[in-house]
């Protein structure tokens, strides 16, 4: 994949006997196959989940929005989770596309968001939602990091990235969980490299997973996004896409108040 283990391919897409145009004639079609045919399935699915995401709220998303939605929405086909085959699954553009809908009918739902981490007041940001009681919950944080340093050898297993963000899913019995990270990193053997993904605190992927497959019990589940060290120029915007959420937002915080004393002067 990479030197340091991140996740590659981000996803594929069909290029098995798919009907296509031929040169013979202005009517000539018939079945091709390869990256000629998977990678204009691949753009084109994209450009119509970009081309909903407009007609639903009368402006483009973040690229980070559009590879998140890709990716959360894949279907997967090979290892559990991620793999360095077929990244995170075959591209599911109907799928993407629900998601967009879904928000757009339901507008106080948490399912996309476009959110900021900084250095001062947004840390750490926690989105708070309640489960729908059927659907496994999923939640899947995406961002462009800034361009970092060229290499000039090979090998280099220190990670690439810039701006180290970090995913966890805090449950509504207080447990938390992480997400998934391949088994590659750190380990660095070529076995490791087809075994299934696991989960921990990911340090080389600028797309983060979250699944809990069977969720429990009622209450408010927290999607929170946080980061380590520092952040280029201060400032990292973010995407988030979450599955598995119910329709009724989730109560609010409750309010505190603070008691002063006044000091009379006599």
């Amino acid at each position: 994949p990479t030197d340091d283990g991140r996740i590659k391919p981000d996803v594929v897409a069909n290029g098995e006997n798919l009907y296509s145009a031929l040169s013979g004639s202005d009517s000539s079609y018939g079945g091709k196959t390869g990256t000629s045919m998977s990678s204009p399935n691949a753009s084109g699915s994209a450009a119509l989940v970009a081309q909903q995401y407009i007609l639903s709220f009368g402006r483009a998303m973040r690229s980070s929005t559009l590879k998140g939605l890709l990716i959360h929405t894949a279907d997967d086909i090979a290892n559990p989770g991620p793999d360095y085959q077929t990244g995170w699954g075959l591209i599911n553009a109907k799928a993407a596309v629900d998601v967009i809908r879904d928000q757009k009918a339901n507008t106080n739902k948490l399912r996309i968001v476009e959110g900021t981490l900084d250095s001062v007041t947004n840390r750490s940001v926690s989105h708070r939602f309640l489960w729908d009681g059927t659907n496994p919950i999923r939640v899947t944080l995406a961002w462009t990091d800034p361009a970092g340093g060229s290499l000039s050898s090979t090998d280099s297993r220190s990670p690439r990235l810039v701006n180290n963000l970090d995913l966890r899913l805090i449950r509504a019995d207080g447990g938390t969980n992480l997400p998934y990270v391949m088994p590659f990193v750190a380990n660095w053997s070529q076995a490791s490299m087809s075994s299934n993904a696991v989960t921990g605190i990911n340090n080389v992927d600028n797309v983060e997973q979250v699944l809990l497959a069977s969720p429990t019990g009622g209450g408010t589940f927290q999607a929170v996004v946080s980061y380590q060290g520092t952040l280029s120029n201060n400032l990292q915007a973010y995407s988030l896409i979450v599955s598995g959420v119910s329709d009724t937002p989730p109560p609010p915080l409750p309010v505190t108040v603070d008691t002063i004393t006044p000091n009379w002067v006599s």
